[in-house]
């Protein structure tokens, strides 16, 4: 099962103008490229993506290898045990006629080749539980396992939300920072033109020039980071896709004007999430799973204090001349008992009895905080979800302001300083409700982590 979030809608192309710039192959579909060449990705793409070549989710997978192989040791204890051998000598041997006199120098020679091929079959037939301890440990620990290896595709799919979350953020802020150079260039225009015809000083050139430079700054930092949030995905994905040709689909069908209508609702209530993650969470399962082997492993130790019983049956095949070797065969039971072992079992069962103590008290501690976890992130999520609306108020004002402050200063009404504050104020919105935007997706998608299941 996959944890799968997708948002309604993202912010368009044009969520804060035209101004776009699409500054890496990643996101643009070059002209000259044939379609063949390049690849679209979207989210689910890009999950799926990770959950193949993650090597955290390979790792684990070769762990639930290895608990498979040790579950099969266990059962063999339970098979018969078949063992063949054969071997090939030479012999010599001088042997004195029993029938003659003591000091007779007459002796019997015999020499010759020995081929000699036996079978030895043996089945458990009871040990107290040992055996069946070592099953049940095998078994369960194999369940933890499994249960390691949901949990860390679920965390894989929540670090690929949360990384493709952040470099279309990292996209949009590029937008921001272009459109704040556009209008600081408009801006440095006018100021040319006002200084031309005596109506402004130099010094609005200037100031206008040294912001339109601040601007370019930010822009080149935020193309930047843009990279860097590229990197980090693909350190999530664990491989480049497609060998780097590969395009991100935005989230389809959403803009500014029905942001609030469009963008994913909280779901269900604050305790029925709490409810559901001790449910769902297969951490909580793995301990279970854990317990229960540590459970066997008790039963499997105290074992040891009683005997193992045994039937055992064998054959001996020679091929010689030689008379001293005759083929034989033998069925029997044997009982082993260890009656002391310097009180090693005892230290077993100590040893045994601990470990249990120890995973029931980590499931204890998870299910305490489990709840903590769920509420902590529910908050942030719904924190985030007013921000959005309060970020989306606070752009219309600033858009406003800018406005005035442009018709003020082409009335000559107000100085340079009244509308660089003002563009600032703009530009801050517009990131701010980018970053909120994006920042609630990913709280979405960490809920849903916490919670263990998917959220409709």
């Amino acid at each position: 099962m996959i944890i799968s979030f997708i948002p309604l809608s993202p912010i368009s192309r044009s969520a804060f103008g035209d101004n776009s710039l699409d500054i890496h192959p990643l996101f643009v579909r070059p002209s000259h490229t044939s379609e063949t060449d390049v690849v679209s990705m979207d989210l689910q793409d890009l999950i799926e993506s990770a959950l193949q070549h993650n090597p955290s989710l390979q790792m684990i997978k070769q762990q639930q290898v290895q608990r498979q192989g040790q579950l099969t040791q266990a059962r063999s204890g339970n098979l018969p045990q078949l063992r063949v051998e054969s071997e090939y000598k030479y012999l010599q041997r001088d042997d004195r006629d029993a029938n003659l006199d003591q000091d007779s120098e007459e002796i019997q020679k015999e020499e010759g080749n020995v081929l000699t091929g036996s079978a030895t079959i043996s089945q458990l037939l009871y040990d107290f539980g040992k055996t069946t301890g070592s099953i049940n440990v095998g078994k369960a620990n194999l369940q933890a396992i499994e249960d390691k290896l949901f949990r860390e595709g679920q965390d894989i799919v929540f670090q690929t939300k949360e990384a493709y979350y952040d470099v279309l953020e990292k996209k949009r802020l590029i937008n921001v920072a272009a459109q704040a150079v556009d209008n600081y260039k408009r801006h440095l225009k006018r100021a040319k033109v006002y200084f031309a015809v005596g109506s402004r000083t130099q010094i609005d050139v200037i100031d206008a020039e040294i912001e339109l430079s601040n601007a370019n700054l930010k822009l080149i930092r935020a193309k930047y980071n843009l990279e860097v949030a590229k990197v980090n995905l693909v350190q999530v994905l664990g491989t480049q896709p497609n060998r780097g040709q590969y395009v991100i689909e935005e989230i389809p069908g959403l803009n500014l004007e029905n942001l609030l209508e469009t963008m994913p609702s909280l779901p269900q209530s604050l305790d029925a999430l709490v409810k559901l993650a001790h449910e769902k969470r297969r951490d909580v399962h793995q301990l279970q799973a854990l317990i229960k082997a540590a459970v066997a492993d008790v039963a499997r130790v105290k074992g040891n204090y009683w005997p193992t019983l045994n039937a055992r049956a064998s054959v001996d095949d020679y091929d010689t001349s030689l008379s001293q070797y005759d083929d034989s065969w033998e069925v029997g039971v044997d009982l082993s008992w260890e009656l002391f072992s310097g009180l090693r079992t005892n230290g077993d069962v100590v040893e045994a009895r601990g470990k249990l103590r120890e995973k029931e008290a980590l499931l204890m501690k998870l299910e305490l905080t489990l709840a903590t976890e769920v509420t902590e992130n529910f908050i942030r999520a719904d924190e985030n979800r007013v921000s959005v609306s309060i970020a989306l108020q606070t752009l219309e004002l600033a858009k406003k302001n800018l406005f005035l402050a442009e018709k003020r200063y082409e009335a000559g009404r107000n100085d340079m300083i009244e509308f660089n504050n003002a563009q600032f104020n703009l530009t801050k919105s517009q990131s701010e409700l980018v970053s909120t935007y994006f920042g609630y997706l990913s709280s979405l998608a960490r809920l849903e982590f916490t919670v263990g299941t998917t959220l409709n």
